[in-house]
């Protein structure tokens, strides 16, 4: 791999602990300072000649065009570095956008082909990372400080969240196997070196503890099977899936119930996030509250406490679909589907791997805002560029 596929890699494992403060919560990690890097080097090395965007890149633009309108025109009432604050989560899906763009255009033709090992290594480390974590440092309860969420006994890795860690395991999962089917990488997956990648990235997987990314781990492989039309391999994902749910059960039975953890809270203040979202959007039904504004709405019209305002999950909704319904209304939302369907038709035949990844990402995005999480959005539109075998 060349330099920038390292420097790729390296941020993507980065995860939270590196970051640049902008205000409050937010921050710009080393993956959004790369992504910028590269885009604004692969411009100078295309001279600013970009070839015609695939439908998915259009859809894309006209969702950011939508987003930047709802902030203008939001119905808050927000300070200026509120707005700045606001505008640079559009910032920051333009630029991941304009990346995959730039490499379908011809830059970095090196770092192209070395996508899917960036990607597989990538989370190979994620995994191991997480499961040193797990085994040494499981209490993470004194993150609540800083507004992370009081996890314990349970795999976050870089991305201090087991879900959104859970999800890019299973995307990794996706992407090993596919590697060994296409021969891609094949040092990387060869023989028994396959097997002990699956397991550790499997294992990791399942100290997550995360229901979500258990249930995208069976979407993503159930819709992988009918892709691949393998009953074997449904069987397969049916076997792990329910060995996935055994070990969710140990865990509560011998973790969490003897310590007073309430997984069921948890749903209880997913189904809130669920229930502000939909109070926002029947509000602004059009454009929404602007985009990204989220946690700034949620104060305003008192539908939080101060201390869910001070934690990083009151910057958006758990759910991605009710995330771009509330902040940029039914004409967001219209785009936005647009864009992921455009995804899949784009991906189909030949990139199948992409299909099944974003099926189950649309059922992990209901309880987890996913789909907007830097890594794995990152994930998506660098699959994207990959060349169509």
């Amino acid at each position: 791999m060349d330099i920038y596929s390292w420097i790729l890699a390296l941020a993507i494992i980065s995860g939270q602990l590196i970051k640049l403060p902008i205000a409050g919560q937010g921050g710009a990690t080393v993956l959004d300072l790369a992504i910028i890097l590269f885009c604004l080097l692969g411009l100078v090395k295309l001279k600013f000649k970009l070839k015609k965007p695939p439908l998915f890149l259009k859809s894309a633009m006209v969702f950011i065009v939508i987003a930047i309108l709802s902030l203008m025109l939001t119905p808050l009432h927000l300070r200026p570095e509120e707005i700045l604050i606001s505008f640079f989560y559009t910032v920051r899906f333009a630029f991941y956008t304009l990346l995959c763009w730039i490499m379908l255009s011809g830059a970095f033709p090196a770092l192209k082909n070395d996508i899917q090992k960036i990607l597989i290594l990538s989370g190979l480390t994620l995994a191991v990372a997480g499961l040193i974590q797990f085994l040494f440092l499981p209490d993470l309860r004194f993150l609540t400080a800083w507004g992370w969420d009081p996890h314990y006994f349970r795999t976050v890795s870089t991305f201090l969240d087991p879900n959104f860690a859970g999800a890019y395991l299973v995307l990794t999962l996706l992407l090993l196997i596919y590697a060994k089917e296409h021969l891609i990488g094949y040092h990387l997956v060869r023989g028994r070196i396959f097997y002990i990648f699956f397991v550790i990235l499997y294992v990791a997987l399942l100290t997550t503890f995360s229901r979500s990314s258990y249930l995208m781990f069976l979407v993503s492989g159930t819709i992988w099977a009918v892709f691949q039309k393998s009953t074997k391999l449904f069987l397969i994902t049916v076997i792990l899936f329910s060995i996935l749910l055994l070990g969710f059960q140990i865990y509560v039975q011998l973790v969490a119930s003897p310590r007073n953890i309430d997984r069921e809270q948890s749903a209880s203040f997913r189904f809130n996030t669920w229930e502000q979202g939909a109070i926002l959007f029947q509000k602004f039904p059009i454009l929404g509250v602007g985009f990204n504004t989220y946690r700034y709405a949620i104060k305003q019209f008192n539908l939080g406490d101060e201390q869910f305002l001070k934690s990083h999950g009151a910057s958006s909704n758990d759910s991605s679909l009710l995330f771009v319904a509330s902040t940029t209304g039914v004409v967001g939302l219209t785009a936005y589907l647009i864009f992921l369907i455009s995804l899949v038709k784009y991906s189909h035949p030949k990139n199948l791997v992409l299909g099944a990844a974003i099926g189950g990402l649309l059922i992990h995005s209901i309880f987890s805002n996913s789909l907007f999480y830097p890594p794995i959005f990152s994930w998506i539109m660098l699959i994207s560029a990959v060349p169509k075998k």
